[in-house]
This record gives C-alpha cells, sequence and structure tokens, in this order.
C-alpha cells in the first residue's frame, strides 16, 4: 500500500515565493514517484494564519490530520503548528527548516535597527523551539546548517540535507559567446543580504572602463536602487526589470560570469540560493563570495570564482576575471553545468528525497 502524506506549507495556495517553489517541487517529486500528496494551505485556513496561535487552533483539523503516513512542514510556522497534535498523529513530521530562522530574524532586526538589536525575535525563537521540538527529522539545504544543528544537540541521524534543486530542461545549457557583452551579471532581487551594496562598492572600484555589469530583477520596489546604479555608473550598467523567461535567457546569452555576491552572516552561511544551482545550469562560471557552501562547490568543481566578500577584493578579482581568455571562462562554464547535473537536478533530489521519506516513516512504525 502506497504512502500518503501531508504538506503543511505557512503561505497561501498562490505564493510565487522560492519558500513555496521548493514546497512544490518537494511535493511533486513525492507524486511522481507513487506517493499521494495533499495540502493545507495556513494562510487560506483561517484561524491558522495567526502565528503562534497555530499551534493551538491546529487541533481542530487533528481528525484529518491522522489520516496521513507523514506529514512534511514547510518552515517554522508550518512546524510549531503541529506541537500538540504530535503524540496524536499515525505519522511522523517532517520539518522542512528552509534556512536558519534564527540567523535571518537577526539579521532583519540588524538591518531595521541599524544594528542596535542583534538577535533573532520572541516569537521567532518560540516558533523555532516549538518546531526543532515536534520534528521527528529535519531537512537542511546545506551541510554547514546541518552540522550546526547537531552541535546543538540534534541526533545527527534525524537531520538530512535536500538541496534546491534545478530544472535542467528548463534551465539549459548556453553557448558561450566569443565576446561576452556584459562582463558580470546578477540576476535576482536586492534585499540587503544579498550583497548588491557591496557590489555596488566594488564596481565603483573597478577602474577598467570595458568591464560592464548587468542587472536583472528590478520590481517598483527596487526603484531607489536602480536609480542609484543608473546615476552611479551610467552606460557601464545595464539595467532590467523583471522580465519573462525567453528575454531572461537573451540576457545571459550575452553575459560571462554570473554573480551571487552574498554578504557574511550565518544567516547567509546556513542557506542555499536557488539561484546557485540555476546559474550552474546555464553553463556560465559563477562568482560567489566566500560566505556559505557555494564556495566549496565553485572551488571542487572549479567552475567559477571564490572572493573575500570585501568591496575591495571583489574589485581586484573583477579586473582579474575580465583579463582571462573567453575559452577558460567557456570551459568553466562546462564544468558548472556537469555540477548541476551531478548535483541538483530535480530526478537525483526527488529520488533522494523519496527515499529519505520511505525511511523516516519506516523507522517511525518500527518504535511504534
Amino acid at each position: 500500500m502506497r504512502l500518503t502524506g501531508l504538506v503543511i506549507s505557512q503561505a497561501d495556495a498562490t505564493d510565487t515565493s522560492a519558500y513555496s517553489h521548493r514546497v512544490n517541487k518537494l511535493a511533486q517529486c513525492l507524486e511522481e514517484r507513487g506517493i499521494r500528496i495533499d495540502f493545507l494551505y495556513m494562510e487560506d485556513s483561517p484561524p491558522l494564519n495567526i502565528e503562534i496561535a497555530a499551534s493551538v487552533c491546529m487541533l481542530l483539523w487533528l481528525r484529518t490530520l491522522r489520516k496521513y503516513d507523514f506529514i512534511y512542514a514547510g518552515c517554522e510556522g508550518a512546524g510549531q503548528s503541529l506541537y500538540f497534535c504530535r503524540p496524536f498523529l499515525k505519522g511522523p513530521i517532517l520539518y522542512d527548516i528552509h534556512g536558519d530562522p534564527l540567523a535571518q530574524s537577526a539579521l532583519s532586526r540588524e538591518i531595521k535597527t541599524g544594528r542596535r538589536i542583534t538577535t533573532a525575535s520572541l516569537r521567532v525563537r518560540i516558533e523555532a523551539a516549538m518546531a526543532l521540538a515536534c520534528a521527528d527529522h529535519v531537512i537542511t539545504v546545506c551541510k554547514p546548517h546541518t552540522e550546526t544543528l547537531v552541535r546543538e544537540g540534534k541526533p545527527a541521524d534525524r537531520v538530512s540535507i535536500i538541496r534546491n534543486g534545478v530544472d535542467l530542461d528548463l534551465f539549459q545549457k548556453l553557448s558561450f559567446p566569443e565576446r561576452p557583452q556584459y562582463t558580470f551579471a546578477y540576476i535576482g532581487a536586492f534585499q540587503n543580504w544579498q550583497g548588491i551594496d557591496n557590489l555596488a562598492r566594488a564596481f565603483e572600484l573597478v577602474r577598467n572602463p570595458e568591464i560592464k555589469l548587468l542587472i536583472v530583477g528590478f520590481s517598483p520596489a527596487d526603484n531607489t536602487v536602480k536609480r542609484a546604479f543608473a546615476e552611479k555608473f551610467g552606460p557601464r550598467v545595464e539595467l532590467v526589470d523583471r522580465t519573462d523567461r525567453q528575454t531572461l535567457v537573451s540576457l545571459v546569452k550575452n553575459a560571462g560570469v554570473l554573480m551571487i555576491p552574498r554578504i557574511a552572516h550565518p544567516a547567509v552561511r546556513h542557506a542555499f540560493p536557488t539561484k546557485f544551482a540555476e546559474y550552474a545550469a546555464m553553463g556560465r562560471p559563477i562568482w560567489v563570495n566566500d560566505v556559505d557552501e557555494t564556495a566549496d562547490f565553485v572551488r571542487r568543481y572549479d567552475c567559477g570564482f571564490v572572493s573575500d566578500p570585501s568591496p575591495e577584493e571583489m574589485a581586484r578579482g573583477m579586473e582579474r576575471t575580465a583579463a582571462l581568455p573567453t575559452s577558460e571562462l567557456a570551459e568553466m562554464g562546462r564544468r558548472a553545468r556537469h555540477m548541476a547535473e551531478e548535483n541538483f537536478s530535480w530526478p537525483i533530489i526527488g529520488d533522494a528525497y523519496a527515499e529519505l521519506v520511505q525511511k523516516v516513516v519506516d523507522r517511525y512504525r518500527s518504535k511504534k
């Protein structure tokens, strides 16, 4: 008899964030391997949308919860909602921690208060503690976070890595231009921890006028950032709003190196950016700062560049990179695609995830 699982998302059914993309793709992986999945969206199910109170309100759904062989809880909000239900469930809880909520909260408060407050909020600390306490197994996206959880007392056999993946058919390998129009490109969002300020300061220090920068992904909320780049760098940068995939691919075809200029912080150290796998799949060298596990992958596959996150070091590295032969960059891009095929394709991740779910369910049943 095949397994049936319930996915609890703390978002709504229409959410298109990276969080929901991961939740939906992992569920799809299980469906494709014969495990039936249902969804419960907390934002669409009042009163489950009332943060910490959801742990009490979820008892109203207990009869439904008991129908499933396992429950996947995406993020700390979904995890803590099961705190009082856990003793009555039929199967185990898999808590996908999706980054470090404590470090993320601390970073957010640090930014908002001008570094006056550098600790996580009480609400997040409570939610995270409840989610971890009721989890039978914890899923992370990277090795550093796994190691931290084990050091903090979580049994090593109760923590596993399931990475963010990429659709290799959608993000296809692109041919490398003989002379890239843009030396470097950044594609993504503009939160402080993405390192956009660092990138701006680094590019300001680059003296070679032939080095061009492409930045894609501006929304109306990012007009201040966009205007600052335009005023400071003029024709040295190409600034593009969020766009459709076909336009994005045509832009990337003309870029030499794709950048992830993130800052150093535990919130970043315990994450693994989805764009890393997408960049690699398109066959481009990847520039990362030495702040998370992506640097280890770049070094292992020799598929890009690793820099200290300081603007000065980034600028020096950008100058050196721009001087390399195109053939060398193209070879790095080929190795990047190979890395994506070996590590980040959804079929590979799906097999590992389905195997993990079966193992956790079997272990739970054997102890019952």
